[in-house]
């Protein structure tokens, strides 16, 4: 199908497109006339007008999701589910995923959290100043990442931040048909296979931070990581464990101090 796209092929300015709209009848809202918005399900992108000078504190009244002003003197909590890396549930709520993002949505930007303010590399070079609202986002990726560390290897999840920066590179760039996105996906897939479980949220002026996570597939072990009587690890491992670890790293060192005393 062709594409249609005049702003683009017109190469129309932001004022004359306001004209354009002005003159053919079409509403823009006080805030669209001041900066360019996109909006969906995921979050609200704000830039341009005083925005293009990256020093400026974005206004208040830029926002529409996240309040800014007169915040709530009480934390509130977000209780996420997830079922092999999907969200399924919050606060006790089984819900479908437009509902469940539409409740974080709310809560989460009842509580100040999710504004994003950055300076973005665009794909044609361009570094522009991007500000976004994205409560939802912000709280189930922080509670994803959490329950990932919960139940992953370290090595698993030193790969997977990897593999998350170049899928959200491809996807970014435009590139969801490229063979390498499909490829990704299917290490996505395979490595969410036990991220089930549950996060807890705690959300105070604008803040956000994991307070507690569970699941049943946990790696973690009260026995071996307490630090009081009932722990079955044998503190010295550690010696043997050492000595083998920093083993290339104390030859190397003893090679360089060679090496400056003969210069």
């Amino acid at each position: 199908l062709p594409i249609i796209a005049p702003i683009r092929d017109k190469n129309l300015d932001r004022e004359t497109e306001l004209k354009f709209a002005n003159k053919h009848g079409i509403e823009i809202d006080a805030v669209a006339k001041r900066f360019s918005i996109d909006q969906n399900l995921w979050g609200r992108a704000i830039e341009g007008g005083v925005l293009e000078d990256p020093y400026n504190e974005p206004p208040d009244d830029a926002f529409i999701w996240v309040k800014t002003k007169n915040l709530p003197d009480k934390a509130s909590y977000l209780e996420i589910k997830f079922e092999q890396g999907i969200p399924v549930a919050v606060d006790g709520k089984k819900l479908e995923s437009q509902k469940l993002i539409e409740y974080i949505n709310k809560k989460a930007g009842d509580a100040g959290v999710g504004i994003v303010d950055h300076i973005e590399d665009r794909v044609v070079g361009i570094k522009s100043r991007e500000v976004y609202e994205t409560p939802a986002a912000t709280c189930l990726i922080e509670a994803h990442s959490d329950l990932e560390k919960m139940v992953h290897t370290k090595h698993e999840n030193k790969f997977k931040s990897i593999i998350d920066d170049e899928w959200a590179y491809l996807v970014y760039s435009g590139l969801w048909q490229d063979p390498l996105r499909a490829d990704l996906d299917g290490f996505i897939e395979q490595s969410q296979k036990p991220v089930s479980g549950t996060v807890k949220l705690k959300m105070f002026k604008g803040s956000l931070r994991v307070v507690g996570r569970k699941s049943k597939n946990s790696l973690y072990s009260h026995e071996i990581a307490t630090y009081g009587t009932e722990s079955t690890f044998d503190q010295r491992l550690a010696k043997g464990f050492v000595e083998l670890w920093g083993m290339q790293s104390t030859e190397a060192n003893k090679l360089q101090k060679k090496r400056s005393t003969k210069t």
